[in-house]
């Protein structure tokens, strides 16, 4: 039997560069996992649109883990929703108010039905999505059921905007991690990658131990403490280099390909 079953990669920073840019190199690497049988996941904090944005290399994906873990859907199966898990309503309103509370802090609101930015949140995100969004006022912006939110601040850094949710109860009531500075995600209490990547590797029958995650940022820990081999990607955060199995090289030298080829699972490009 194949060691490795599965591969699962976080997505921006890892395999896709700026302006949704996915190397030749990595396209070859996922076009070739899916000839060779091999699944290939994403987990990400980006939105469902975000990873359909992508293109042919979303078309390879057997299951997307979207909101770290808040969504699962299938593109093989014709985009089938696998799962989906929201902030209950007193954590989402309680939210806001912090932000409320907070001068210099933005509020994103990844809704069912829309993603939803203040206009603070919009200012110091400096451009908008490149995806279906609403811009919405602080007061009105809990109307609906969220995946998860994202705080931004003009100078608090993640781990201190951590520390501050911290303080004000919300690590007890929800999921806190970053995947970029000065910002914090807020998902449902107890769900992340890891636990959207475990469901995702039970419905295609794999165990965790027989799969290779690819990730850069303090999101992915909890995948890495999954899965049986674990790659940091280039200049990585000092969190995630230190947990990692191995340290491969970074998006600009397509680390993914690389390190898939190292492994055996596909033909150097």
């Amino acid at each position: 039997m194949t060691r490795w079953q599965a591969v699962v990669t976080d997505l921006d920073g890892t395999v896709v560069g700026a302006d949704d840019v996915v190397s030749p190199a990595t396209l070859n690497a996922a076009a070739q996992l899916r000839y060779r049988g091999l699944p290939l996941l994403a987990a990400t904090a980006r939105t469902r649109h975000g990873v359909e944005r992508l293109g042919a290399f979303a078309g390879h994906l057997a299951v997307a883990v979207c909101h770290n873990g808040g969504l699962g859907w299938s593109p093989e199966e014709g985009g089938r929703t696998l799962w989906q898990r929201t902030l209950p309503a007193a954590e989402l309103t309680d939210l806001a108010a912090f932000v409320a509370r907070l001068p210099g802090a933005g509020l994103s609101v990844f809704g069912v039905s829309s993603w939803d930015l203040t206009p603070e949140y919009l200012a110091l995100r400096g451009r908008p999505p490149a995806e279906p969004w609403r811009e919405v006022p602080l007061a009105g912006i809990t109307d609906q059921p969220a995946y998860g939110v994202a705080i931004r601040h003009r100078s608090l850094s993640s781990d201190q905007l951590i520390a501050r949710l911290t303080d004000a109860g919300f690590a007890e009531r929800t999921t806190l991690t970053y995947s970029a500075p000065r910002l914090v995600e807020a998902g449902p209490l107890g769900v992340d990658k890891a636990t959207g990547v475990a469901g995702a590797l039970d419905w295609l029958g794999v165990s965790p131990r027989h799969t290779v995650a690819f990730g850069d940022m303090p999101n992915d820990l909890p995948l890495f403490a999954l899965v049986g081999h674990s790659v940091a990607i280039g200049a990585a955060h000092p969190a995630v280099l230190a947990a990692a199995s191995a340290h491969a090289p970074g998006l600009a030298e397509d680390g993914f390909a690389h390190h898939l080829a190292e492994l055996g699972l596909i033909t150097p490009w």
